[in-house]
């Protein structure tokens, strides 16, 4: 079970005006102590709160947001290094991507994208669905579940989701086992 901010404050401040409350019983009232504690406790939950309702009310990136970052991650032109940090576990994917250049490359008509809507799974995840259309006729459209995993702040492709998409392109990879 994990310890929310909120959780963590309440013992903090319950346990700092304890401290208060059993030294304010064994010597007398000591309002400056009582106070001290009590100020303490309070801006410690007020912060909590605060960086709780901040990641709770983080905007979530639209769908063509999101497929621009795939569309991002999959550009030739962008420095390894970069793209590798589009993905969660990025660098698994070094290896990786000359599987990705030629899976462009063998399919230069494809047509692929994130659609709406997006969906905030209240995890540090987001669901939205991804097409992907190899010859781009429109005749073989094929569509997957794309989760984005919030991790140190930024949006990343889903490790597992980026091996769906390489499987439903018909690539194998070391980096997806």
């Amino acid at each position: 079970m994990t310890d929310t901010p909120l959780a963590r404050a309440a013992r903090i401040a319950a346990g700092l005006l304890w401290v208060a409350v059993a030294a304010a019983c064994s010597t007398g009232p000591d309002e400056a102590a009582v106070d001290a504690a009590r100020s303490s406790a309070n801006a410690s939950l007020s912060a909590s709160v605060t960086a709780s309702a901040s990641a709770a009310h983080r905007p979530l990136p639209t769908a063509a947001e999101l497929d621009a970052h795939i569309k991002r991650a999959l550009d030739p032109a962008l420095p390894d290094s970069e793209r590798t940090d589009l993905i969660e576990d990025g660098e698994a994917f070094r290896q990786a991507i000359p599987d990705m250049y030629r899976a462009l490359q063998d399919n230069p008509r494809a047509v692929y994208g994130v659609t709406d809507p997006v969906f905030d799974n209240h995890d540090g995840t987001l669901t939205a669905t991804m097409r992907l259309d190899k010859d781009g006729t429109g005749t073989t459209v094929r569509t997957t579940v794309m989760h984005f995993v919030l991790v140190d702040g930024k949006w990343k492709i889903s490790r597992t989701d980026l091996c769906g998409i390489l499987r439903s392109a018909d690539y194998r990879t070391p980096a997806c086992g």
